[in-house]
């Protein structure tokens, strides 16, 4: 519950704060959180915080909001049972990762059944 919380403030901070370097990554962080703990209030969240992720106009057409987006949909699906959106996010962003060379999300697309 803690981390949720700090996650959620922190999120909240760098909108405040135009933060746009780090709150892929926080809002990654706290969608991550949420859909672990997985609550029909959590997975609701989850979808809002991405929602307010993607809506962020200053990131459009970014790379680190594209890879981000695709995988915190991918879980998003995943937690609704929705296969079909979850095959095709997580589809997405593996190829994004592997385009890129971004090891880590190569890494964490490849834990993604």
């Amino acid at each position: 519950d803690e981390a949720v919380d700090r996650a959620r403030a922190t999120v909240d901070e760098l909108h405040r704060r135009h933060g746009w370097a780090w709150t892929p990554f926080v809002t990654r962080v706290l969608v991550d959180i949420l859909l672990q703990r997985g609550t029909d209030t959590d997975v609701a969240e989850a979808r809002a915080a991405i929602d307010r992720f993607a809506a962020l106009s200053i990131l459009d057409g970014t790379t680190l909001r594209d890879i981000n987006l695709h995988r915190m949909l991918a879980l998003l699906s995943g937690a609704r049972g929705d296969d079909t959106g979850y095959r095709h996010h997580r589809d997405r962003y593996r190829k994004m990762a592997n385009e890129l060379g971004f090891e880590g999300h190569m890494q964490w697309a490849e834990e993604m059944p």
